[in-house]
């Protein structure tokens, strides 16, 4: 059940955020954006690459002994670049990162709540547990509890999901937040 809920999580918010518009007309950073501009080749539709599998092993403290990209959509026209790698460890347990990019920016302040709410709503099916905001991490990140997964919108046009389920729940979130800052920007 546990890894059906990250599924339907992951999705959901994915999902939310690929109907959103707004921000920069055809993904072109807004005038004297450099962050954007320098962010220009982090590429959404290849979750591996952007974050290293021994880093992930060291954090959970196992050894990854495989990666494996799925989903992949490259981004085309109004549509998000999207991927998720899922790093298996020896002892049986996973990892997984879902990236996406807009290439219109639209990480917008009401596409982040109606996120966060959505995967609220979700979640409360499943778990009296409630969502943790984080500061400091992106332009906004949550985490949600039992299934140990973190939602960062990096910016205005990237954004992550990183769960990491078999973490003891005392630090999982964390070993999450330590984790996302080990992604390439």
């Amino acid at each position: 059940m546990r890894t059906g809920v990250k599924h339907v999580v992951a999705a959901l918010g994915a999902l939310m955020l690929a109907g959103c518009g707004g921000g920069a007309k055809d993904g072109a950073p807004a005038d004297g954006d450099a962050t954007a501009v320098a962010a220009n080749d982090w590429d959404a539709s290849d979750a591996c690459a952007l974050l290293d599998k021994a880093a992930v092993g060291a954090a959970l403290g196992q050894t990854v002994i495989e990666t494996n990209l799925a989903f992949v959509n490259k981004a085309e026209g109004s549509n998000a670049a999207t991927s998720e790698c899922t790093y298996r460890l020896a002892n049986g347990d996973a990892a997984t990162l879902m990236a996406r990019r807009s290439p219109i920016g639209d990480n917008s302040d009401a596409a982040i709540k109606q996120t966060r709410e959505g995967t609220a709503k979700t979640m409360a099916a499943f778990s009296d547990k409630a969502i943790e905001d984080v500061a400091g991490l992106g332009k906004a990140a949550f985490f949600v509890p039992g299934i140990n997964q973190l939602n960062v919108f990096l910016d205005g046009d990237k954004f992550v999901i990183l769960t990491i389920s078999s973490a003891p729940a005392a630090n999982a979130k964390d070993m999450a937040v330590a984790l996302v800052g080990k992604i390439k920007r």
